[in-house]
């Protein structure tokens, strides 16, 4: 399985959580278990010591062991005869004559304790005692194991029991009042394998949850990985060229399922953008085979026979028109690949739409005077950041196309204002409008109205879809509302925020 997959990643991380998990509850479980055993191995051990310290002192155990241990008590206490401390004999004081004193050495006290106390530890060799003085003298023991016992160090004026573990004795020991000592010790080997045994069975335990895990983990993984394989497969038919097919969402989880759907919405717009794209293709092979027909065309009737000088003239002229329409469709052709890319790069400059419109007008003013149109200004003061040479070719598509459609005696309105939210220009006219049918693809390219396809005018549909394409450029909107025989009014519209950028 490649490192690099989402199988082994999500299997790797599954893997070392459950891992942390059961190697954390092991480790609790264990240590749960194991202070449940030596808490009862001290308990049983604590006991032991406090009856050895009654015994050894010869105090009331009446006052330390429950009712159940009035035979204990009692033979305690006719039991306990610690010996005298060693002396000089009876009747002599002081030291003998011609006899150097001996060094002073601590006291050595015997100590005798109640066969009940003793028995408990001779019964079993797991079970050991022993009794230091204050002068660290041994004075009572268990058995031979016990003469080699190290005596614990003391822990100041503290009576309380304290535990230690050596090797596989567990011992508890705690220090009377005059700091004798007394302790207990237990060998805890049995209970130690034990413990082995079950932190054995809990890893074994563990690993097979592990394993079974990393299981179920694999075939979650695998219904995952699939529909993922899935939706790879059915992207690499549409990279193939099946635009059409789409991946299924309708077994896949919600996750899965939103992301096939945003595929399903990009492979979407790429089928739409490349059928857009055959179409601009076609219609612009159609636009130049026109032009390109007619050259020929009139070159191959000229070419011939001999032809008059004015035979001539037209033939030539005639191509230059279609040369120049050749021209025209190049030129948008061109000026919609540079906005597809992004528009003019550099600065916008801030500039008042009104003389924009006004310029426009101004050039067009002899093709409104030839077709008897009137132009009427409307023009407030409305700065815009933009490119000027782009919002100009704007006003001069739609005065343009006003001016084209228009009646005889009609009318051209163009204003600029400013509202509350936004930077607004309009042009309207009172010509033929625009049939319903029509106005949705207005500002498609190469689209032309049924009639302007009858009059065979020469515009190749591309100067609405050029205005459109200025306008998103520049972050406005285009607008168009119009009724056949009435005339049609385009909304230019930008918003104050984009205007001052």
């Amino acid at each position: 399985m490649p490192r690099r997959s989402i199988r082994f990643r999500f299997l790797a991380w599954f893997g070392f959580l459950l891992a942390a998990l059961i190697v954390g509850f092991g480790i609790t479980t264990y240590h749960l278990q194991r202070n449940a055993t030596l808490d009862r191995i001290d308990a049983e051990l604590e006991r032991q010591v406090d009856l050895l310290s009654v015994a050894f002192r010869g105090g009331d155990v009446g006052a330390h062991f429950p009712d159940g241990d009035r035979e204990l008590r009692g033979r305690l206490r006719g039991e306990l005869s610690p010996e005298p401390p060693l002396g000089p004999p009876p009747g002599l004081s002081g030291p003998l004559p011609g006899v150097p004193p001996a060094p002073e050495a601590p006291a050595r006290r015997t100590v005798r304790l109640p066969a009940s106390v003793t028995n408990q530890f001779a019964a079993t060799n797991r079970n050991l005692f022993a009794i230091w003085s204050a002068e660290n003298v041994l004075l009572a023991r268990s058995s031979a194991k016990a003469q080699t016992l190290p005596r614990p160090q003391g822990a100041g004026a503290e009576t309380r029991i304290f535990h230690r573990i050596r090797g596989t004795w567990r011992e508890a020991y705690h220090f009377t009042e005059r700091r004798d000592c007394v302790l207990v010790g237990r060998d805890v080997a049995a209970e130690l394998a034990s413990l082995r045994h079950y932190a054995w069975m809990l890893a074994l335990i563990g690993a097979c949850i592990l394993a079974l895990g990393l299981g179920v983990g694999f075939l979650f993984s695998s219904l995952f990985v699939r529909s993922i394989g899935d939706m790879c497969r059915a992207a690499q038919r549409i990279s193939e060229g099946n635009l059409s097919e789409r991946i299924s969402a309708a077994d896949m989880d919600r996750e899965l399922g939103q992301l096939a759907d945003v595929l399903n919405a990009t492979f979407a717009r790429l089928d739409a953008a490349f059928s857009r794209q055959r179409q601009f293709t076609a219609d612009a092979a159609h636009e130049l085979r026109t032009p390109l027909a007619v050259i020929i065309t009139d070159a191959q009737t000229a070419l011939r026979r001999e032809r008059s000088l004015a035979e001539y003239r037209d033939t030539i002229l005639a191509c230059e028109e279609a040369a120049q329409q050749m021209r025209r469709l190049t030129e948008s052709l061109l000026e919609l690949a540079r906005l597809d890319e992004g528009g003019p790069q550099g600065a916008r400059i801030a500039t008042d739409l009104a003389e924009l419109a006004r310029a426009q007008m101004e050039r067009l003013a002899g093709a409104a005077a030839a077709r008897q149109v009137e132009l009427r200004a409307e023009l407030q003061p409305a700065i815009l950041s933009c490119h000027p040479e782009q919002i100009g070719l704007v006003f001069a598509n739609l005065i343009a196309n006003a001016i084209e459609y228009n009646k005889p005696g009609g009318t051209v309105r163009v204003s600029t204002r400013v509202e509350a939210q936004d930077v607004v220009a309009v042009v309207a006219d009172s010509g033929r409008g625009i049939a319903p049918e029509d106005l949705p693809r207005i500002f498609d390219r190469f689209f032309r109205t049924s009639q302007t396809r009858a009059s065979a005018d020469g515009h190749n549909g591309l100067g609405l879809a050029i205005c459109k394409s200025i306008m998103h450029a520049h972050g406005g909107q285009i607008e168009v509302a119009s009724q056949v025989d009435q005339g049609s009014t385009f909304t230019l519209r930008w918003p104050q925020e984009q205007a001052n950028r």
